[in-house]
């Protein structure tokens, strides 16, 4: 999720009340991980969820699988106001892709 969320960051994750909208950060159950990444859209009880700078979107999540929204950031000693959802960059993304490309030519992996 960066720059939203650096490593060392403490997200503040609250429950949800009603759906979440598309645009908002929540902690998602997958099944070998807790995730935060951004939802891209929402509909009939399934979500379709990006990290910011991921190269594509994760595969679609049952809406029951989200525990909850990002609501507050705390970064070392200080806590974070509205300032810390700074959304995609494109810089992340290609960040991201470059890295996927060097794991997949290392042969550790990566998306295709």
């Amino acid at each position: 999720m960066w720059p939203s969320l650096r490593a060392g960051d403490f997200a503040g994750v609250e429950p949800l009340s009603g759906e979440p909208r598309p645009g908002e950060v929540v902690l998602a159950r997958f099944d070998d991980a807790l995730v935060l990444h951004r939802v891209r859209a929402a509909g009939k009880g399934v979500l379709s969820l990006r990290g910011d700078n991921a190269p594509a979107e994760d595969p679609p999540i049952p809406a029951s699988r989200i525990l909850g929204r990002v609501t507050c950031v705390r970064r070392g000693a200080v806590e974070l106001g509205a300032e810390w959802d700074r959304g995609p960059s494109r810089l992340g993304r290609v960040r991201a892709v470059v890295r996927g490309r060097v794991a997949r030519w290392l042969g550790r992996g990566g998306r295709p």
